[in-house]
């Protein structure tokens, strides 16, 4: 199953990833769990530019669903931006739309995934409103 990617986004950040040889499987194109890690790099990469330590104060983002809709491989050796966006946020939950891009072709769309990031208190094991340095950033974009 295929998920629509939202019309109404807000860009957050680009993140740029090197492809490992050992990103790779047997068929010679990057292994589809490595797309996972790389939206996972690119948010918590945002997240240090913007201040945010997770597990801070017990404090951090667990994914409450994540997905990737794949379009054209990716091989070693490859350079890809990963181009993230908000696309929906709540009091306690932000969904978080990831491109995966050519960078010398901007129109080549590799792959485009969705995270569902909620905001948890880690001892408790519930959800907690955003912090306000994520909402008050937020409101920059």
């Amino acid at each position: 199953m295929k998920f629509t990617i939202p019309e109404k986004k807000k860009f957050l950040d680009s993140h740029s990833v090197e492809v490992r040889w050992g990103d790779m499987d047997a068929l010679r194109h990057v292994n589809n769990t490595m797309y996972f890690r790389y939206m996972e790099s690119a948010r918590v990469a945002w997240l240090s530019k913007i201040g945010i330590l997770l597990g801070h104060k017990n404090e951090s983002f667990v994914l409450a669903n994540t997905m990737c809709n794949f379009m054209i491989p990716i091989s070693y050796p490859c350079s890809i931006t990963v181009d993230s966006y908000i696309t929906e946020i709540t009091n306690s939950r932000m969904d978080i739309v990831h491109q995966f891009i050519n960078p010398s072709d901007k129109k080549e769309i590799y792959a485009v995934g969705l995270a569902t990031c909620v905001w948890v208190n880690l001892i408790k094991g519930k959800a907690i409103a955003l912090p306000d340095s994520i909402k008050n950033k937020l409101k920059s974009y």
